[in-house]
């Protein structure tokens, strides 16, 4: 019997082994870098360079702004701020269904344009319900980017190419972090509320002229059906989330959702730890950001080579865990020596951090979209995305009221890092097989798609176009 004959009789057989074949190709092809590429992702890098320039400005001088200058108390600008976290994990997933219709970019570029207006109405907020308001709005379009940026750039590029695209937005973000904190310093100088407008405007403008930038990207296509079973009967009606009842998924989003607890143990945990419960001298906190942020500056790209390796993200989730529990163990220990020695293991405690935050970071970037169905993919991406908005939200009251159990608070930290250092693997193991399954059944129910820039075929539950129809990364 030859070849030819035996793939007619086993049609499904031959659809799978086709199938397996696209993948394997398609990893082949993200792996090399496309020239194509070039001029979008150094968009991408300008506008986080612009964003990250007006956030830091922002966060420099808001507090000091709203209370000392608008006249709220702490307490009143604390409750708006927890308002405004609330309505931002609230509207995450609906922002994701709807990118999911119109087009990451069209709706990552009208974000860019709510935050221009949030910002310049911020500037001019007088009361207490005002400021709830507007922040509240800011907010909402701050927790939306995030896993918009992720999913544009995962229409561009799959594999390791899209997690080095991460990790080098992400490495200018931290320089502009750094920079509109300093560009902050003379305008808060002068100590008067004009200044404290000029810088609220000023971050407005950058998004404007990213809103201008992003509408110059190009998308390529990404998919393209296959013909349809007859059978098959066309989605008219927008769906719930699915992701929200994608159990394994949600599992891989709390895991992740507890490993981001390292930026409020640096940004929050650590300040306070230093200065209430150990010898070291107060300069060693502004030290210890500095040494932080340059690591990341310096490693975050290197720390994501291979990202496309097999098994990548369930290591690097266990080697965060592993890193951010013996970096509890190390500031629980700081307690006890005097100024020297606590300036010692409080650096290394940095160090471990850091190296936790990057691999948290490399495991962030390429779950959602490597378990993504492809038509839901901001969706996923905007689920995975509540687990760190929950952390922002819950973080600091943790951290806080761990911090007052001393080295006992901090030993009960290191254990929740370490379980889930061992429930990681499992969990991405278990979400491994479940996607895989679901494409190898969408495979055989003829629901193959081709996917001309990488990426896994499409289960033919996430295909609601007609028969023969193209499915583009952004709608004309």
């Amino acid at each position: 019997m030859s070849a030819e004959s035996a793939s007619a009789k086993n049609p499904k057989k031959n659809s799978k082994e086709n199938a397996k074949e696209s993948k394997k190709e398609s990893k082949k092809e993200d792996a090399k870098p496309d020239p194509s590429l070039a001029g979008p992702l150094r968009v991408f890098v300008l506008v986080s360079l612009l964003d990250s320039l007006g956030t830091g400005l922002y966060l420099a001088g808001s507090a000091v702004y709203f209370v000392r200058m608008v006249g709220l108390s702490p307490a009143q600008l604390g409750l708006g701020m927890t308002i405004a976290g609330c309505a931002g994990f609230l509207a995450t997933v609906p922002v994701g269904l709807l990118a999911d219709r119109l087009g990451a970019k069209r709706v990552l570029t009208g974000l860019q344009l709510w935050l221009a207006v949030t910002f310049t109405a911020l500037a001019f907020v007088d009361g207490p319900l005002a400021f709830a308001v507007v922040c509240s709005l800011m907010v909402i379009a701050e927790c939306s980017a995030p896993p918009m940026i992720q999913a544009v750039v995962a229409d561009l590029m799959r594999g390791s190419g899209q997690v080095n695209a991460m990790a080098r937005i992400r490495t200018v973000r931290n320089i502009g972090y750094a920079a509109g904190s300093l560009l902050a310093v003379p305008l808060m100088a002068t100590d008067t509320r004009w200044a404290f407008q000029a810088l609220l405007i000023a971050n407005a403008a950058s998004y404007v002229v990213a809103a201008l930038l992003l509408r110059g990207v190009k998308l390529r296509a990404t998919v393209r059906t296959a013909a349809r079973p007859s059978g098959a009967r066309r989605r008219l009606r927008p769906e719930l989330p699915k992701g929200l009842g994608d159990r394994r998924f949600l599992a891989v989003t709390g895991i992740n959702g507890v490993l981001v607890l390292h930026s409020t143990v640096l940004n929050v945990g650590l300040p306070l730890w230093i200065v209430e419960n150990t010898e070291a001298p107060v300069v060693t906190v502004p030290l210890l950001f500095v040494l932080n942020s340059a690591l990341v500056i310096g490693l975050q790209v290197r720390f994501s080579r291979g990202a496309d390796t097999p098994g990548r993200s369930r290591r690097v989730l266990y080697y965060a865990g592993v890193a951010l529990a013996a970096t509890c163990v190390l500031f629980a220990l700081s307690s006890e020596p005097g100024p020297v020695g606590a300036v010692v293991l409080l650096t290394l405690a940095v160090l471990a951090l850091t190296a936790g935050e990057l691999w948290q970071a490399i495991a962030g970037w390429a779950l959602p979209v490597d378990h993504a169905p492809e038509g839901r993919r901001a969706e996923y991406l905007s689920v995975f995305n509540l687990g760190v908005t929950v952390q922002g939200i819950l973080g600091p009251l943790l951290v806080t009221a761990l911090i007052t159990l001393r080295g006992t608070g901090w030993l009960l930290l290191a254990g929740a890092f370490a379980l889930c250092a061992v429930l990681a693997g499992p969990l991405v193991a278990a979400l491994e097989r479940s996607r895989k399954a679901s494409e190898e059944t969408a495979t055989s129910d003829g629901g193959t798609v081709s996917l001309p820039e990488g990426g896994a075929p499409l289960p033919e539950s996430a295909v609601s176009l007609p028969e023969g129809a193209v499915a583009t990364g952004e709608p004309r």
